[in-house]
């Protein structure tokens, strides 16, 4: 194939697309754009040059474009292509699909297809699949073009393309921001002012009554009487300002629940100005803030309100104590406000929301936004003349205006509870029904603890908020319509509402309403295909003007709208602005919105971002509890309150016990504490920081009756906990884990040495991980000679099962002539790089490397910048390595849906290289991101096409043993791993077990286990901070001694390694299942050590038990102090002699594929030595040689396993 010059003109991802596959073919290929964009970041990661804008004519063969906007880059081409896209109808439900050559007498079409939408709801999805059958076309017509099947002389032969009758060219862009439930246009005739449009309602029916409270009712000729009575009051207080003027006057009302109040509220508006509540709870300092930033001229209050708490302030008080209706005829007077210019765009309402910084802002909704919220809420709820609306929440919370102008615009009955109404939930039940309430809003806090009503008359009932319960919706649900509701202030009120009933999903946020646009939105601006979370951003009616006097948050929350067509072309997308709510948010296959959480609302517990939310749905699953909240207290301990139990055995113990077995170890709430019920704000929200002012209940006495009582040295085990923790001692039991407790791998090294100074004995780190509890520390203190794998808990040998619905699909292979698409896991680690480089080298497959990012971008940086730490910067950006966005740790490998579609459909094998690989965590911490993701792997080998699987394990989990103690090269067996029984050894043995059961049920296997890996062997390049037997040495060196030691001693470059891992298991002759990858050549611990002294190093060789003593004093400026734990162990039970592992049946396969072990001599040695010292891990040699002292009588420093091999420690999460 004959190569060929292109340049692209479309700076989309449709153009990135086919930049890469361009440059994946092996054709000059240059971007004809240089603004930042998807095509430019392409090409910049594939090597290729970006043009300036000084850059001439770029002189290629072929020109294609694929975006509307012509290019920014001049360019001399002899022939141009053209991707169009076209559908009879918009939205479309099929296209024609086709890529056009612009010949001498006009376009011709080059390739054409009919493309049906899987998806006719999800313009994202419409645009993805698109994109993809675009690429597919292209790459064939080039195919064709390099080959001379296809030539410009047989196209100009072609009749000219003619546009189907009524067809529409798509705007790709504008599509993918399309989703059909967005389509709620709806024209609705607005009155030009609220209080213009409540008297009409007034003059219709004057008789009837506007509202109810306790001292009675008032019919709507009174309530507008009094308000505009009030207005013109008002309007003659306000300073004069110029008609051009839209700066807001605003009117802060201060009042208690009564008839009074919505007069203020009425005619603060309709004198002109924005109204501003205050509720009468606040404190003064609140009340004063919000007057301060709100510029507040005037402020309606009661008798009540002590004015000092405003001195200094240029505002006028005016005290309220009646209605006055005098010379007001409704009829004829006007409000104030209906002579001010473009009034409906002026702000009526402006409610003060708690900023980030503490400080309140102000939001301004329009006239034109409330009332075009009254009408669209009025028919969505069915409000007319004769309902009943209760008026609940407080005016300070956005939304009451859900109760009230609704309500008045419906001529209908505004039903108002007083204050102790309000708090005590039988009277509140009882006004509802006596007063035959039809529509209320409750909040979800609220809810949850009412008392069971039947409430006949009440047909609907909303909630928003906070997230409902599923009990609280199965209770309310019944006999009526429950409304979730959804949305900020920002939003006027709320823009999505959801029907829920018994069984629906309380994350359900339902559908926009009338002329309301919800667009879910990528990091990266992108909007989100189904079932991707992002953030929701909406457009239009209820988009409000801004905060009040702050530019700089307005600017940064209110953004242009990119999927704007001001044309007019798309129907339901002329909104100039989008509001950015912080909410994530998904769509689903029915359009529906779901709640994810809020942007500002995860916490980090260990490292690990937590969402709150996620625990609280977990804890409502088991079916416990009705209601649940956690918080986070500043110990970083999740802390869980629970309501409303639903059996009668249920505790938070029984309940904490449930989620142990199903959430991570760190999202496992530290306590669960029963509550009568859950507190909540005075707007009806959970109130979580009441919930953190609870004293802790968890706390321990030493009459405690459900414990045994603590031996001696348990309880200074305790006390030493408690200072490293910064706990109280009663705060922790016998059996609480040290990493419940708030522990890490920092205070491990602390806990081991202090255990070593304070105690003496030994405690073998190992057996310790297997359970970390003082009660185990205790027992392994008075006994160290505990049988390996004895504390192993039951649920490490549950996990070895696998599910029984894991199994290849019948019938089908694993492609057996070299596979084509290939996942890589740990892509961005050391062993991780070096296996891509060796799978580009020896499959001519794309690599698809999993990697841990919160972009696309930021993915292929870090992927990047991995092959160039590792000297293999020539292969970053090479078009067969893909980057797929995943994390091992989470369900689905963290994958959107339909990334889990694609790669389930192309990927012919996987390599599982991706782990946590931590020496000191526990089991229950790493499982997700290693046992977790090998199973989610082999789902995913035995969906829709079957697929190899090669795990890399570790030599440490080699768990099958003979009688003379020789590890075999077999599967792993029942018993514990021959080595190290830590945390991630044990993962690593649990997942063997995994691929080994799905080998046995059919699926194309290996497992791979790797010794001690070191660097490259050209230039012992190489990650050391991350190596602990590196790490071994510069701490002996920094102590002046290491332990002495002549057994065999491990030592494979990486480069080596990964070579014989991908020869190995793309050996069509393969017979093995488990290879072991050490390097047999002879070497000693000593022997290293000799080497080391030949560069110039004084150390002494010692006694390890002299050597481990010295280990007591080190702090965290020696490089073995994160490690140290594992070395005070006197068992040391690593890898010791290599001569006990078998490696024969590896070793023949090696050697029949041309591969030989490197040999572990002075130049191999020497590369390794001078890339630890060039890079600065190792300080300048001053000189000397190793010396030995003699061993002191005791244990024989040959029989004591010095030199431990770090098999995957470099491997890193991907």
């Amino acid at each position: 194939m004959r190569a060929i010059s292109f340049a692209i003109a479309g700076n989309n991802r449709l153009g990135a697309r086919l930049f890469a596959a361009l440059h994946d073919m092996g054709h000059e290929v240059v971007p004809l754009s240089y603004s930042s964009g998807p095509l430019t970041e392409m090409a910049a990661q594939l090597g290729a040059s970006v043009p300036t804008p000084d850059s001439g004519p770029q002189r290629v063969e072929w020109r294609i474009d694929c975006g509307d906007a012509a290019p920014e880059t001049a360019c001399a081409a002899t022939h141009i292509m053209t991707f169009r896209a076209s559908a009879p109808t918009l939205p479309p439900v099929t296209s024609t699909l086709a890529w056009q050559w612009h010949g001498p007498r006009g376009d011709v079409d080059v390739a054409t297809t009919a493309c049906a939408f899987d998806s006719q709801r999800c313009g994202a999805d419409m645009v993805a699949q698109i994109d993809a059958e675009a690429e597919a076309m292209l790459v064939d017509i080039v195919s064709q073009l390099g080959r001379d099947v296809l030539t410009t002389d047989a196209l100009a032969s072609r009749p000219v393309a003619e546009a189907a009758p009524g067809s529409v060219v798509l705007d790709l862009h504008r599509l993918s921001g399309w989703h059909a439930t967005n389509e709620t246009g709806r024209e609705i005739v607005l009155e030009p002012s609220l209080p213009e449009m409540i008297s009409r309602r007034a003059l219709e029916t004057p008789s009837a009554i506007a509202l109810r409270d306790a001292n009675g009712d008032v019919n709507y000729r009174t309530f507008v009487a009094a308000s505009m009575k009030l207005a013109l009051d008002i309007a003659a207080m306000l300073p004069v300002q110029s008609p051009d003027d839209r700066t807001p006057q605003v009117v802060a009302v201060r009042l208690p629940k009564s008839r009074l109040l919505y007069a203020a509220i009425l005619g603060a508006i309709g004198a002109g100005a924005a109204y501003a509540p205050l509720d009468p709870s606040f404190p003064a300092e609140r009340v004063r803030q919000i007057v301060e930033q709100s510029r507040a001229t005037c402020l309606i209050t009661d008798d009540d309100f002590d004015a000092s708490a405003l001195d200094g302030l240029n505002i006028r008080i005016i005290r309220l104590r009646s209605l006055n209706v005098a010379d007001v005829n409704i009829g004829v007077t006007a409000w104030p406000v209906s002579r001010l210019p473009d009034r409906a765009s002026r702000c009526a309402i402006t409610i003060f929301t708690s900023g980030s910084t503490g400080v309140p802002k102000g939001v301004m909704l329009t006239h034109r936004n409330i009332v075009h919220f009254c009408h669209s809420y009025r028919d969505y709820i069915g409000l007319d003349a004769s309902s009943r609306a209760l008026q609940f929440c407080t005016v300070a919370f956005d939304v009451s205006l859900l109760d009230i102008f609704p309500t008045f615009l419906a001529g209908a009955m505004l039903v108002i509870p007083t204050e102790a109404q309000r708090h005590a939930l039988d009277d509140l039940s009882a006004l509802i029904e006596r007063e035959a309430v039809t529509h209320a809003f409750l909040p979800p806090a609220l809810l949850g603890v009412m008392p069971d009503a039947q409430w006949p008359a009440l047909r609907h009932l909303l909630t928003g908020g906070d997230v409902c319960f599923p009990e609280t919706i199965a209770r309310w649900s019944q006999g009526r319509e429950f409304h979730n509701i959804f949305g900020p202030a920002e939003c006027t009120v709320f823009v999505t509402v959801a029907r829920l009933k018994a069984g629906d999903s309380n994350r359900m946020i339902g559908r926009p309403l009338a002329n309301v646009r919800c667009y879910v939105l990528t990091e990266t601006g992108e909007p989100a295909l189904t079932g991707e979370a992002g953030e929701l951003c909406v457009a239009g009616a209820g988009v409000a003007d801004g905060y009040l006097h702050r530019p700089d948050l307005t600017e940064r929350s209110f953004v242009p709208n990119p999927f704007a067509d001001p044309d007019g072309q798309w129907p339901s997308a002329h909104d100039e602005l989008l509001y950015r709510t912080g909410d994530i948010v998904q769509w689903d296959e029915h359009g529906a919105l779901h709640f994810v959480g809020r942007r500002d609302a995860q916490v980090k517990i260990r490292g690990f971002r937590v969402e709150l939310g996620e625990i609280e749905s977990a804890a409502l699953a088991t079916g416990q509890f009705g209601q649940c909240a956690c918080v986070v207290d500043d110990r970083k301990r999740i802390r869980g309150f629970v309501a409303r139990p639903l059996a009668a055995s249920v505790t938070g113990d029984t309940l904490r016990d449930l989620l142990v077995a199903r959430l991570p170890d760190y999202m496992v709430p530290y306590e669960i504490v029963v509550l009568d019920a859950l507190p909540a704000t005075n707007n009806g929200k959970i109130d979580r920081n009441a919930l953190g002012r609870i004293p802790a209940q968890r706390a321990r006495t030493e009459d405690d009756t459900e414990q045994a009582p603590l031996t001696e040295t348990e309880t200074n085990l305790r006390a030493l906990w408690a200072r490293l923790l910064d706990l109280e001692p009663f705060e922790i039991g016998r059996d609480d884990s040290f990493f419940n407790l708030g522990g890490h791998s920092l205070l491990v090294s602390r806990l081991m040495l202090a255990v070593k100074k304070e105690f003496g004995g030994n405690a073998p780190l190992a057996r310790f991980m297997e359970r970390p509890t003082i009660g185990a520390l205790a027992s392994l203190l008075s006994n160290d000679d505990v049988n390996k794998g004895e504390r192993i808990p039951q649920r490490v040998f549950d996990d070895m099962v696998l599910p029984d619905d894991i199994r290849p699909v019948d019938g089908l292979r694993p492609i057996a002539d070299g596979a084509r698409a290939i996942l890589l896991t740990g892509a961005n680690g050391f062993l991780g790089t070096f296996i891509a480089a060796e799978l580009i080298a020896q499959t001519s497959a794309t690599i698809h490397c999993m990697v841990r990012a919160a972009s696309q971008k930021e993915g292929e940086a870090r992927l990047a910048q991995a092959l160039q730490a590792n000297g293999l910067g020539t292969l970053a950006g090479h078009p067969r390595l893909k980057v797929v966005l995943g994390d091992l740790a989470k369900p689905r490998l963290g994958v959107s849906p339909d990334t889990w579609r694609t790669l389930a459909h192309d990927i012919d094998a996987i390599y599982h290289n991706g782990a946590h690989v931590n020496h000191v965590y526990d089991y229950p911490y790493l499982y997700d991101a290693n046992v977790g993701a090998t199973l989610e792997l082999l789902r995913l080998a035995c969906e829709f096409r079957n697929k190899s699987m090669h795990f890399v394990s570790t030599l440490s989990a080699a768990s099958a043993v003979n009688a003379d103690g020789h590890v075999l090269e077999e599967g792993p067996a029942r018993n514990a791993p021959a080595f190290v029984n830590n945390g991630y050894n044990v993962t690593k043995w649990v997942a063997e077990h995994l691929v080994w059961e799905a080998a046995e049920r059919g699926v194309d296997a290996t497992i791979l286990r790797p010794g001690n890996i070191t660097g490259v062997s050209s230039t012992g390049l190489c990650q050391p901070t991350r190596n602990r037997i590196l790490l071994l040495v510069k701490g002996s060196l920094q102590l002046g001694a290491a332990p002495a030691g002549d057994t065999d001693f491990d030592f494979t470059p990486v480069d080596f390694l990964a070579r014989a891992m991908v020869r190995c298991t793309t050996d069509p002759q393969r017979e093995l299942r488990v290879f072991h990858l050490q390097n047999p050549q002879p070497l000693t611990w000593e022997d290293y050590l000799g080497a080391l002294a030949r560069c110039g190093y004084s150390l002494a060789l010692e006694e390890p038990a002299d050597w481990r003593n010295r280990l007591t004093s080190i702090d965290e400026t020696n490089a073995l102090f994160d490690v140290v734990a594992f070395y005070l162990d006197d068992s040391q039970e690593d890898i010791g002699d290599m001569a006990r592992i078998a490696h024969r049946q590896s070793a023949q396969a090696l050697a029949r594929l041309g591969l030989a072990y490197p040999r572990k001599d002075d130049a191999l040695l020497m590369h390794h030595f001078g890339y630890l010292i060039e890079s600065g891990f190792l300080p300048e040699p001053g000189g000397g040689s190793t010396r030995r002292t003699e061993p002191k009588v005791g244990k024989s420093a040959k029989s004591d396993r010095a030199g431990k091999s770090d098999e995957k420690e470099t491997a890193s999460v991907a």
